[in-house]
């Protein structure tokens, strides 16, 4: 089962690292035999907690990760009150506030996706690019924030609207993902 499961690998893992842990399991499956407490090597403690090593541990954590979702989720609600107004079939106040409203604050959940993927390529450089859902996911926001930010200024004469929210709906297939 292990060896299927390094292929899934997200942007931090250590293929190295799984590679010879799955080798030493599997030596310990064909001798029958566990390693003994003596025999286990620990790494020395670090004494030097890097800024790379930090960021590291944040894009691993659980929290981070659910906040990710989180946000991704209210992006797409944002957007689709949007649609649901822009199509008219839910009719926004009299001034038109609400859809310049939540078009504003999907920018901006959009501006933190956009520091997350800068962010995750310092942190990870070359590493990053070898994840090919993480490099389809940092081209989504990118394209996503050129044309939202072309949509406030040019909004009429704009017609790639539908791509706009395709790529935004594209975070939601990505928490399936995740």
């Amino acid at each position: 089962m292990s060896w299927y499961l390094k292929h899934f690998t997200v942007v931090g893992d250590d293929p190295v690292q799984w590679n010879n842990d799955y080798q030493k399991w599997e030596e310990e499956e064909e001798n029958g035999e566990k390693q003994q407490d003596s025999e286990i090597k620990l790494e020395p403690a670090r004494t030097h907690v890097t800024f790379e090593y930090m960021m590291k541990k944040l894009f691993s954590s659980h929290r981070f990760q659910i906040g990710v979702v989180c946000l991704v989720i209210v992006d797409a609600l944002l957007v689709l009150g949007e649609l649901l107004m822009d199509l008219k079939i839910i009719h926004p106040d009299k001034y038109n506030i609400t859809p310049k409203v939540f078009h504003y604050l999907s920018l901006s959940i959009l501006t933190m996706f956009l520091v997350e993927v800068g962010f995750k390529i310092f942190v990870y450089r070359r590493e990053f690019f070898h994840h090919k859902f993480e490099v389809l996911d940092g081209i989504v926001v990118v394209v996503s924030f050129i044309l939202d930010i072309v949509l406030i200024f040019r909004e009429h004469e704009f017609e790639a609207v539908g791509l706009l929210i395709l790529l935004r709906l594209w975070r939601v297939a990505r928490i399936i993902n995740g």
